[in-house]
């Protein structure tokens, strides 16, 4: 079973907050709509806890993801398009700005990174902006182990078990949710995890040159103890 669609949506949604979704709204209008001179695109928008707040801005907002059912849950308040993020259905130089929550962009093999990226980079325009947020290296490091068994509000029993590899500098996941009707969903998944440096080279070496760096939504620096990084890089032209 893959990793996304109802898994995803279920074992993911009661870790996120309207508080959360509210501060990284607030954070994503500042620092991407507002200073986009076109269209802004979320890519794996999901659900769309973020387009929900961005939407009646002056500035159109709007998403791509290739989950069907987590579509449907945005359809109604944003307009969102099913779609490979390897081959986006947009023209060239066509956006503002794009954006990337949740280490969307980092959940691919190393060989597809550069690819997935130069996509995305690809359709915006010279001067506008590529905002990605991602966990950090060295925390996920500081917990080579980690595992989740519980309940979840709705009674669905929920089984993570999460082991880092230095070597392949990433997070190798197992997700087990049991619900309630007894049906049992299971699957792997993997984050990257990147130094900001080597971020910064790969984007550089795509086109864009380094805008901002922040520790969180706080816009506090990042240090070896921030839980994420969020990355925002400007297309050169």
């Amino acid at each position: 079973m893959i990793f996304f669609g109802e898994l995803y949506l279920r074992s993911t949604r009661p870790f996120l907050d309207d508080k959360v979704s509210a501060a990284e709204v607030a954070y994503l209008n500042k620092h991407v709509v507002r200073r986009s001179k076109g269209p802004v695109l979320d890519v794996g928008c999901g659900h769309g806890r973020h387009l929900r707040g961005l939407q009646n801005r002056k500035q159109r907002v709007f998403g791509v993801d290739f989950d069907p059912l987590s579509l449907e849950e945005i359809r109604d308040a944003a307009a969102v398009t099913r779609g490979d993020f390897f081959h986006l259905p947009f023209a060239d130089n066509s956006l503002g700005a794009a954006y990337s929550w949740y280490n969307t962009v980092f959940t691919f093999e190393d060989v597809q990174q550069r690819p997935l990226l130069r996509e995305i980079i690809r359709c915006i325009k010279p001067g506008g902006y590529l905002l990605l947020q991602c966990s950090n290296k060295h925390v996920a490091a500081a917990q080579p182990i980690s595992r989740y068994d519980g309940l979840l509000p709705d009674g669905t029993h929920l089984f993570e078990e999460c082991t880092y590899s230095p070597e392949r500098g990433r997070d190798e996941l197992t997700r087990r949710l049991k619900l309630r009707d007894g049906r049992i969903m299971e699957a792997q998944f993997f984050i990257r995890y990147y130094e900001v440096e080597e971020l910064k080279a790969m984007l550089s070496e795509l086109g864009c040159d380094f805008a901002w760096v922040h520790g969180g939504v706080d816009e506090r620096a990042p240090t070896k103890e921030t839980a994420e990084v969020i990355i925002g890089v400007q297309k050169r032209g």
